[in-house]
């Protein structure tokens, strides 16, 4: 069979009271654009009378087992004919007559295409007032924030792809963060990204939508830290890391140089600098792994962090920087107690012997980590090198 221009994909489950519409407007779309093109219902299993409907209207059926949004647009998907793939829910609320704006795009040479609902306009009562003002922003910002796509309305359900596209994303989520899969891997492989103006009229269907506000915005967010190693370890960790140092610094000079205007700076801030660096190298610990399992994973994903790990890492290195570490802490602890008796530290006294221990346990307690993190990164690379 040749291959259509254009597939029209819609996931279906229980939609018999706005699948008609939505065949509809999606079949005047594929008219709109020339003919060469389809609508396919992804049927997610319906108990309804969704299948009957749509096939009466033109629509192909592919029916999708196991439930789950983002299982029923793979199978969807998967299933198209089309050089350019659409989608759009079945609840009546996307306007399938907007099409046309997402082919323009795709065959300008376009990859991805995504609608932006506050560009388009969001009708009253289209979208929950958290959703809109708190929910959407915040992803949306959470998003930009780590992989810097540029985009202003990341949960739009309203997109377009290529076929190629979708075969080099390698989709796996099943649930709603396959909206959000979707937009993540398009932005680490490096494909064409653009963003159309979509509007979003109010749901059809008169009953609850399946979406669950909380969960499946957890399950948004979990899924973008989960794939920035970078964002979610690195980052904090060095921040940590840098503050513990510096309070630490600052302590031992303040009582090196007795200076008495920072006065209101003591033991208990060497405390507070301890912990801050142990918490951060333990989070630069796991951030190393993750990188190490980000590589492997998306390995032409462009994380230069991950690339430059896994080509420099070896587990003797990393156990000899974790040993001569803990070593030279414990050499320095082992000879406090001499300098109580030679009076080796005669400015600062005690408060500067007690900042230097801390330092010495600092020492320690990194070279320990930073052992055992070699270990599961050896794990991980065992099968690799």
């Amino acid at each position: 069979m040749p291959e259509l221009e254009l597939s029209v994909v819609i996931p279906a489950l229980n939609e018999e009271r706005t699948i008609a519409h939505c065949v509809e407007k999606a079949l005047a779309a594929v008219a709109a654009l020339g003919g060469c093109g389809e609508v396919l219902v992804a049927d997610n299993g319906s108990t309804d009378r969704t299948r009957q409907i749509a096939e009466s209207l033109g629509a192909r059926v592919v029916p999708v087992e196991g439930q789950g949004y983002g299982r029923a647009l793979r199978g969807g998907f998967s299933a198209a004919r089309g050089k350019f793939l659409v989608m759009a829910d079945a609840d009546g609320s996307y306007d399938f007559a907007q099409a046309p704006r997402f082919v323009e795009q795709l065959r300008a040479g376009r990859d991805f295409v995504i609608g932006n609902r506050y560009q388009g306009g969001i009708a009253p009562g289209a979208m929950p007032f958290l959703n809109r003002y708190l929910g959407t922003p915040v992803l949306t910002g959470v998003m930009n924030l780590l992989f810097s796509t540029g985009i202003g309305d990341v949960n739009c359900g309203m997109r377009g792809l290529t076929r190629e596209a979708f075969a080099r994303l390698g989709l796996k989520a099943d649930g709603m963060e396959f909206a959000t899969e979707m937009v993540v891997k398009a932005s680490l492989l490096g494909l064409s990204i653009a963003e159309v103006p979509c509007p979003l009229a109010k749901d059809l269907r008169g009953r609850p939508p399946h979406l669950r506000r909380w969960r499946d915005g957890w399950r948004h967010l979990r899924f973008m830290l989960l794939f920035s190693p970078t964002g979610t370890f690195l980052a904090p960790g060095a921040a940590l890391c840098a503050l513990g140092a510096l309070t630490l610094a600052a302590v031992t000079a303040r009582d090196a140089l007795a200076l008495d205007a920072a006065a209101w700076l003591g033991s208990r801030h060497a405390l507070t600098g301890l912990l801050l660096w142990l918490t951060g190298t333990s989070v630069l610990g796991l951030g190393a792994v993750a990188q190490e399992a980000d590589y492997q994973e998306r390995f032409d994903s462009g994380n230069t962090v991950a690339r430059f790990l896994h080509k420099t890492f070896r587990l003797e290195r990393g156990l000899s920087l974790g040993a001569a570490l803990s070593a030279a802490g414990l050499l320095a602890l082992a000879y406090f107690p001499i300098s109580f008796y030679t009076n080796l530290l005669p400015r600062g006294g005690d408060a500067l012997r007690l900042d230097l221990a801390v330092l010495a346990i600092a020492a320690v307690l990194t070279g320990v980590q930073c052992a055992f993190a070699s270990f599961a990164l050896g794990l991980l690379t065992l099968r690799v090198k």
